[in-house]
């Protein structure tokens, strides 16, 4: 592994772990047998580590919804929740440290706010395209709208609720969550799609 890849990776794993403003460029360095100096020839400060990894996560999120784009069935749909929720795990401090985020790094915010936008977009598509296959009910714009804000709110607070309700009773899966916040949407034959679909997941669990 190259050293700009390894300092990456140590990183990643270092501000999932301990928050990344408890995170220094030597605990970086300890952690990779790097000198500061090192590090310093890749990555200007440790902005530029967080800003490449925010890159990193932004081309994944943005590659996942365009691969479903044209034809979000409930089975692609399911694959975009649990591949989101692999992601929230795999750059969890982005959503953990969002306040400490838009703290110290006010532009950066400003870009996440700006994948919001993208995915928040990319559901009304998709929530489209299932009303007019008939697996949703027809619905006003705003109601539309107004679902997709809700899945992308629940998305992006999964790791949170998680953490504050780690005793709780949430469901394992995000996937899960979502589909209840689809089901008073769905029509007759979405709820058997969905029911075939749960059904094939059980299948292939045990």
């Amino acid at each position: 592994m190259k050293n700009k890849d390894k300092i990456l990776h140590s990183s990643l794993r270092l501000f999932n772990q301990n928050g990344f403003v408890n995170v220094r460029l030597q605990h970086i360095s300890d952690d990779t047998i790097i000198s500061v100096g090192n590090i310093a020839y890749h990555f200007k400060n440790k902005e530029a580590i967080v800003n490449t990894l925010f890159q990193d996560w932004e081309k994944e999120v943005k590659e996942l919804l365009i691969e479903y784009r044209h034809t979000p069935i409930f089975e692609s749909m399911d694959r975009i929740f649990l591949s989101m929720e692999a992601l929230q795990e795999e750059y969890r401090f982005f959503f953990s440290d969002i306040l400490e985020v838009k703290r110290a790094y006010p532009d950066l915010f400003q870009q996440i706010q700006l994948v919001y936008q993208f995915q928040l977009i990319a559901f009304q598509e998709i929530i489209r395209f299932n009303v007019a296959r008939g697996a949703m009910q027809k619905m006003e714009e705003k109601q539309l709208e107004f679902l997709a804000q809700l899945v992308v709110h629940h998305l992006h607070n999964w790791p949170i609720r998680n953490l504050l309700n780690q005793d709780g009773d949430l469901p394992q899966e995000l996937s899960a969550f979502i589909w209840d916040l689809f089901h008073p949407y769905l029509t007759s034959s979405g709820q058997s799609e969905l029911s075939v679909l749960i059904h094939k997941k059980i299948t292939i669990e045990d």
